[in-house]
């Protein structure tokens, strides 16, 4: 098994964020996102703590993404999709 660069995680945090509280609204889980973003809990509370201290989530008991959080998705997922056409995104 490859291991995951911090940016990685915290990429596929956001995006499992941003994806489970589109779906399910106020009824998200914080433990459905750990699971998308194959994260233990607690280290995704430490995950959490460290980008709502970024701006780029709220510290809500359920965070969603902030306009910050937002922008920072949109820019990663673009920076994956150009290392894909290079070939330099890990994916061998």
């Amino acid at each position: 098994m490859t291991r995951r660069e911090r940016w990685d995680i915290i990429g596929q945090v956001l995006d499992a964020l941003e994806m489970h509280t589109e779906r399910f609204g106020p009824n998200a889980r914080v433990t459905n996102v750990a699971t998308r973003a194959n994260v233990a809990y607690d280290r995704l509370q430490e995950y959490l703590d460290e980008l709502a201290r970024s701006g780029l989530v709220t510290q809500d008991k359920m965070p969603r993404l902030t306009e910050k959080g937002k922008e920072f998705l949109r820019l990663y997922r673009q920076w994956r999709e150009v290392l894909g056409r290079f070939g330099l995104d890990g994916s061998d």
